[in-house]
Parts: C-alpha cells; sequence; structure tokens
C-alpha cells in the first residue's frame, strides 16, 4: 500500500473508534489531509444515498480549497458514517488492518 492509501486506512480506523467511544453528539477537527482521506474513502466506496451525495460535494469543496472542516458527529449521522468506514475497510486486502499501524510492516 502506498503512504497515502495507509493514512486512509488510519484515518478510517481513528473515525471507527471515536463512533463507538463517544458520546453523541460531539465535534470532529479535521485537517486538510484528513479532509482529502474522507474524500478518498468516500470515492473508493459503492455506497451511494443522498448523505454520501452530500458529503462529496462537501468534502470535494474543502479539497479544492485545502482547507481542513468540522463536522458534528450526532445520532442523525453517525450509523452513515460507521457504514462508510466499514465498507471501506472491508474492501481492503487481509492482514491490512491492524491497530496503529507500522507502513514498514506492510
Amino acid at each position: 500500500m502506498t503512504e497515502i492509501q495507509l493514512t486512509n486506512v488510519q484515518f478510517a480506523q481513528l473515525q471507527l473508534d471515536n463512533l463507538v467511544a463517544k458520546d453523541k453528539p460531539y465535534i470532529e477537527s479535521w485537517s486538510a489531509g484528513d479532509v482529502g482521506s474522507f474524500n478518498a474513502i468516500l470515492n473508493a466506496v459503492d455506497y451511494d444515498n443522498e448523505f454520501t451525495y452530500n458529503m462529496r460535494g462537501w468534502s470535494r469543496q474543502r479539497v479544492k480549497s485545502g482547507t481542513g472542516a468540522m463536522i458534528e458527529v450526532n445520532e442523525m449521522n453517525a450509523d452513515q458514517l460507521y457504514h462508510l468506514f466499514t465498507c471501506y475497510l472491508s474492501k481492503l486486502p487481509g492482514g491490512v488492518l491492524v491497530k496503529n499501524m507500522d507502513p514498514s510492516e506492510v
């Protein structure tokens, strides 16, 4: 895997951990790189609905401008985000999902 792909995996795993561990609502503050990872994840999954359509536009706009973003995770979007990240991670080759993965191990 490339370093960027590895970053996307780590981002998805972190977001899943947060979705499970944090009380909702909470605010995620994402850097420009995090938004880039989110956009790549959105584009990599075969999961299309109104939520992903809107989020693709939202993230693409921020990628173009090179800015980070804040997103409120609440009861209305938590399930959608969880499904998005699990769909992405489930498409990866076996052995890739390792907590705190070191790029040299891949």
